[in-house]
Formats: structure tokens, sequence, C-alpha cells
């Protein structure tokens, strides 16, 4: 298991109180919202406890943000409620489109913890959000307004979730080294320093963890993001060129 901080520590000392009343009641619990960073470190707290059994769930296969659902081994976690709830948030957004960070934000405003929303969908015209079923109806009714223009929200049934469609693009580069702030340039388009810029204000995350060295070595499968301009993934490394390069081969996302 990654080592954890204190942070860490308390989201594992929660997995656990979760795992003992799930035990006790004889029921299934579920934990918050997780980015893949904090299922990765969870993960195997739950395979290594006994008397359990335990599913990531996210609304869809590929949702990034999951929770647990954890009962006793003799029940099937897969068949329990893991009390998702979808929102559905429509707008008059033809003069200005509205972005994730748009959205969050709008619902953070209402006193919800971010641990509690899962994946935030945005397509033309809105968005869809999935959250825990107890404070759905409580956004439903309360969020009026994104980035100052109104908006309409309400619950839909799971079924209605339409699906993220990114678009990939692939890029061949060949960087210096690799540290994070060449490939990341290499990958976003934009130069070396301005890069740095970005890594040093802590702008950027390497598999969904914030990295402030410019120097942090990545490799292939990793993946690099800043929020708002999508996600770069080195898909592969290629070897060195004549003139003492690494070649890469790079996946964009957005």
């Amino acid at each position: 298991m990654e080592r954890a901080n204190s942070e860490d520590r308390i989201i594992i000392a929660r997995l656990l109180d979760k795992i003992k009343s799930a035990k006790k009641f004889a029921g299934a619990e579920v934990t918050d919202f997780y980015d893949p960073h904090r299922q990765k470190l969870l993960s195997p707290v739950l395979a290594l406890e006994q008397g359990i059994s335990f599913t990531w769930t996210g609304g869809y296969q590929e949702a990034e943000r999951r929770r647990a659902v954890v009962c006793p081994d003799y029940m099937e976690a897969e068949e329990q409620d893991d009390r998702l709830a979808l929102l559905a948030v429509a707008g008059n957004f033809k003069f200005r489109a509205l972005t994730h960070r748009d959205f969050l934000g709008a619902i953070l405003a209402l006193g919800i913890k971010r641990e509690k929303i899962g994946d935030i969908i945005v397509y033309e015209g809105g968005c869809q959000v999935i959250t825990d079923r107890d404070i759905g109806e409580y956004i439903a009714r309360n969020l009026v307004r994104v980035n100052r223009l109104g908006v309409e929200a309400k619950t839909v049934p799971l079924e209605e979730l339409k699906l993220p469609e990114e678009q990939v693009r692939e890029i061949f580069a060949t960087v210096p080294s690799l540290r994070l702030d060449a490939v990341a340039a290499a990958g976003y388009g934009v130069s070396r320093s301005r890069m740095a810029e970005e890594v040093r204000a802590e702008k950027v995350r390497v598999n969904w963890v914030v990295v402030s060295d410019c120097a942090h070595p990545v490799g292939e499968g990793d993946r690099i993001s800043i929020r708002g301009r999508g996600r770069v993934e080195i898909g592969m490394i290629k070897g060195e060129t004549r003139k003492g390069r690494i070649a890469l081969v790079l996946k964009r996302y957005s």
C-alpha cells in the first residue's frame, strides 16, 4: 500500500469505520467518492480486511470518481444499493459555454463537500452530475445559478446518463528527458518554461496527485492532467533518437 499522509490516514480511518459498521449491522455501507489515486490507496485496505465483500462504483464503467460499497462476505457487494443519484442541469448557454469548474464551483458553493460528488459530465446545454442520493434533491432544489447564469436542476433516473465523449489525439514528440515539465510541455503544446510555471504553481497532477517538482520523473502509462485542459497520457516510450532525445507517443484527451 502507498505511504499515507495525514489526510489519507483520516480517509483510511473512515473506511475502517464503514467496514466495522457493515460487519456489526450485517448490511451494506458506502464510502465517499474518491479519485483514482485514493481508490488505489484504499483498495489494498479493503482487500486485506477479512469477512467483507466490496466493489467500486461510479454510475458507469469508465467513471473516474468512485465510491466503495462494503458488506459482509456472505452478501454480494455488486448487488447492493450504491445509493447514487443523477442530476441533470440545463440552461441557456448559447452565448457562454460553461465548464466542469463552473458547475463544480456552483455545487460546492451550496455547502456540499467535494467527496459527495462523483463525475460531472459536461455537454452542450448543460451537464449531468453523479452524486450521493441523500443530497441529490437538495442540490436540485438549490442549484439555480451557475456563473451568474440561471439553470434548472432535477434528479433523473440513472438510465438517462449521457456517457462522456472524449476526443483523443496522438502526439509524436521528442523530449530531452522524462522530466515532468518536458513531457507535459510536449503534450500540451506549450513552452517548457511556461509548463514549469504551471508545475511550480501546483496546477499539474500526475496520476491524480499534485506535483510541484519540475524534475519529477514520468514514465509509460502515467497520466498528466491540468484542470480545464484535459489530460495527457504517455502511451509509449520508443527510445532514443540519433541526437540523444527520447521519442514518445502521447495521447491527448480533451
